[in-house]
């Protein structure tokens, strides 16, 4: 084998051993604000509850895992909008768009949702609402109650969701979430690169031709 043609061979065989890069699915980071549409009371600013961030509620700091992730549920669909599926710390997610239903609420205010098999209950309450308003609800069987947390004068965090009749579910709680998907590079980019080296090299057609396209595509890709 000439020379060249060993070089050539050479960088071939380093291209093959390049890695398979598969696509993945997008990482978020998932926050429970509470709810966006009242605003803040801003009482650490006032010096009240200022001591070790007294004015976030334990519910909001979410510890995903699988198993406190509530399966998907069947939705009202008058006011329902769609369902985001996340990646949280390898945890996938389900995150509800809905609605207020303006039979209830005429400013029908739009809510991201967050279903849980169980949160940190320290400082929060359900408060009850009238039975005709509970069963007109976003989870059909399931009667709704408020979420606040009295650690910051009432801070609405959520809903708890409880079964009515004998559908056979548990109760669960819904958290007022926002998600940001994280950056990451393009899982194709190496895997592109290597394909345009290989077309460099048909095209060429003669060894020093195709050894100069191969080493400067090879180049790009280290160097990525």
């Amino acid at each position: 084998m000439a020379p060249t043609s060993r070089v050539l061979f050479s960088l071939l065989a380093t291209a093959l051993c390049l890695p398979r890069v598969q696509a993945s699915v997008r990482e978020a980071e998932v926050t429970a604000p509470g709810n966006p549409h009242i605003p803040s009371k801003q009482c650490a600013a006032t010096g009240q509850c200022a001591a070790a961030g007294a004015c976030e509620c334990p519910a909001q700091h979410l510890g995903l895992s699988s198993a406190n992730i509530v399966p998907r549920l069947s939705v009202q669909q008058d006011t329902f909008a769609r369902i985001e599926t996340k990646r949280v710390s390898g945890v996938e997610i389900n995150i509800y768009h809905f609605k207020q239903p303006e039979r209830l609420s005429a400013l029908e205010l739009p809510f991201k949702i967050l279903p849980l098999r169980a949160i940190e209950l320290s400082d929060v309450v359900a408060m009850e609402v009238p039975a005709e308003n509970a069963m007109d609800s976003w989870f059909p069987g399931y009667a709704w109650s408020v979420l606040v947390c009295k650690r910051c004068e009432g801070t609405h965090i959520g809903w708890k969701f409880t079964p009515t009749g004998t559908n056979g579910g548990q109760a669960f709680y819904a958290l007022i979430v926002e998600s940001i998907d994280k950056e990451q590079e393009d899982p194709l980019s190496t895997a592109a690169q290597t394909e345009r080296l290989f077309a460099s090299i048909r095209v060429a057609g003669r060894p020093l031709a195709a050894l100069g396209l191969a080493a400067s595509a090879l180049h790009s890709i280290s160097a990525a």
